[in-house]
């Protein structure tokens, strides 16, 4: 049995149009979301619904809590003085937007997910065992390592770092499918997966979508355009392109 994946959408409705596209024309039976639905992009209402018309269940991410909550962030540590503002614009920006349904919506979603396939348990949650926001990833071995004791033997789908990988630690697979609306790695292409739920084998995608769009609808919005910036460079801060310019 095969499944996609897909997590950190960011309220890119472009990218997750294109990510369901390819999906839709594999031999998969369902799609899981690990979270981070909202914040970046200008078409969080617009993605919200496309993940309830398509029966795709989602769990909760820190970005998804901070726009249910009304919170002034949506992490427990400040980024760079230079990307911090552009963070808390792109929450505020989306705080406003959002209607109630949309704050219950994301309010109503789980911190953590659990679906049984043809005899296999599929564990998903955005981050770590106590925050949304913390960091599970190989250069954090003991990250998940954590993670892989609580589920021990089974598959868990993780979000939030924006990294592809599969890692096996000890009986337990972790999964990151990458993000599908905002890129940190250079390489600004939306990511996904699709994992063998029997044989456990994990295949990453990377596929071209309609970026410019997305761009000018954030530049049309009255968000900081430095925000897509960042979208269209795949960039994590927005000093990065400044040391590179």
């Amino acid at each position: 049995m095969r499944i996609g994946l897909i997590t950190d959408i960011h309220s890119n409705l472009q990218a997750l149009d294109a990510a369901l596209s390819f999906l839709r024309g594999q031999d998969i039976e369902t799609i899981l979301c690990a979270g981070d639905l909202v914040c970046y992009g200008a078409n969080p209402i617009e993605v919200l619904r496309r993940l309830q018309e398509s029966h795709i269940p989602a769990v909760k991410g820190n970005y998804d809590e901070a726009v249910a909550l009304d919170l002034p962030t949506a992490s427990r540590r400040p980024s760079s003085p230079q990307n911090e503002p552009l963070k808390k614009a792109a929450l505020q920006w989306t705080q406003d937007i959002v209607s109630d349904q949309e704050r219950n919506y994301l309010s109503n979603l789980p911190w953590r997910s659990s679906h049984r396939f043809a005899g296999n348990w599929v564990h998903v949650l955005h981050a770590g065992l106590d925050y949304l926001d913390e960091w599970v990833a190989p250069d954090h071995p003991n990250s998940l390592e954590r993670v892989a004791a609580a589920y021990p033997g089974d598959i868990v789908v993780l979000g939030h770092t924006h990294l592809q990988f599969a890692e096996a630690v000890n009986a337990t697979l972790l999964v990151n499918p990458g993000a599908i609306g905002r890129s940190l790695d250079g390489d600004p292409r939306t990511a996904f997966a699709i994992l063998d739920v029997a044989t456990r084998e994990v295949e990453f995608h990377r596929i071209e979508y309609a970026i410019d769009e997305t761009v000018q609808a954030i530049e049309q919005s009255t968000m900081p355009d430095e925000i897509a910036l960042l979208i269209k460079h795949a960039a994590r801060r927005i000093d990065e392109l400044e040391t590179q310019a």
